[in-house]
């Protein structure tokens, strides 16, 4: 039987997920090596085409990030299946002067329609 690309992209993610709790569990810490695709193809027992996609997988994650001469590297480690972490207090300090600037041009741009109301009214 060919296996379709559905079980493709199964291995994939399987593959994915595999590394992700290995990351998880600290077996790579963060700034660490991850194997080369071709340790990871050989290791899983698939092509290097998939396992390029396991890693690219990992990136969209936010797990990993490529360094173009040396591999990948963690960029993240992730917890178990916690929260989302809260925002900064420089995110939230900034997330608040944003929305007051979104007021202000808010009450400014009522102000203009007003006037331009009344100009044409005159």
């Amino acid at each position: 039987m060919t296996p379709t690309s559905d079980d493709a992209r199964r291995v994939n993610e399987k593959i994915a997920e595999t590394l992700r709790d290995e990351i998880r569990a600290g077996k790579v810490q963060v700034g660490g090596k991850l194997p080369s695709v071709r340790a990871i193809a050989e290791r899983f027992g698939v092509a290097a085409g998939t396992a390029t996609k396991a890693v690219q997988l990992l990136m969209k994650w936010g797990l990993v990030t490529p360094d173009s001469t040396r591999g990948y590297f963690v960029s993240a480690q992730v917890a178990g299946d916690e929260e989302e972490p809260s925002p900064s207090p420089e995110f939230a300090a900034i997330m608040r002067e944003v929305e007051s600037m979104r007021e202000h041009l808010a009450r400014l741009d009522e102000r203009l329609q007003r006037l331009e109301e009344s100009e044409k009214q005159s």
